[in-house]
């Protein structure tokens, strides 16, 4: 009678081996479908942060452009109304050099009446002397006029190549900015994107 039992709980645990087992797998098969099902979703997440790193460049770049292209046209305006302004200056300028050219043409006039009266009343040493009084005058005018053209002219020129300076400090440090942010923006996806694959993995080994 033991041995007729012992022969009928053989084929009952040998059921019940087959039916774990069996289970056992489904369960390995239902591991793995899921291991897969997570692999797709961190290779899916890190093409998302590749795409939204890729568009935050393209973004930052683009901003960079915009920022360098404004700076650009109101460097270009600036220099507009600079050039403007010299126009006007040098017009006002000009009025008034035609009227101290008229003014001296007048004096110069005067001058040779006088001259042309000494000659007549027979004075040719005091024409002498007015004449070499007046080249000594008119040379000492003629030299005080260049240096202060001059003067004016290495001025305007400090003036404008310090704007030039000023415009392209200013280019060239938003260039910097915006690399920097972009570095930064792209450091932290990295991260955010290492600790999404360790959390899958933690996550992976705990299935």
């Amino acid at each position: 009678g033991s041995s007729s039992r012992a022969r009928g709980d053989k084929p009952d645990a040998l059921a019940a081996l087959q039916a774990a087992n069996e289970e056992l797998r489904a369960k390995l098969t239902d591991i793995q479908i899921e291991l897969q099902q997570e692999k797709s979703k961190v290779s899916k997440l890190e093409r998302e942060k590749n795409q939204e790193v890729k568009q935050i460049k393209e973004h930052e770049q683009h901003k960079s452009t915009v920022v360098v292209t404004e700076l650009k046209v109101k460097l270009h305006e600036d220099k507009m109304k600079e050039l403007q302004a010299v126009r006007e200056t040098l017009l006002r300028q000009h009025e008034a050099e035609l009227l101290r050219v008229i003014k001296i043409k007048d004096n110069e006039i005067q001058r040779l009446q006088t001259l042309l009266n000494a000659v007549r009343d027979g004075a040719p040493d005091k024409v002498k002397t007015v004449l070499l009084s007046e080249a000594k005058e008119e040379a000492k005018k003629g030299f005080e006029v260049e240096k202060i053209k001059m003067q004016q002219e290495i001025s305007e020129l400090k003036g404008a190549k310090k704007q030039v300076e000023e415009a392209l400090t200013m280019v060239i440090q938003a260039d910097k900015i915006k690399a920097a942010e972009i570095r930064s923006v792209y450091h932290l996806h990295q991260e955010e994107i290492t600790r999404i694959k360790r959390e899958c993995e933690r996550e992976i080994r705990r299935l």
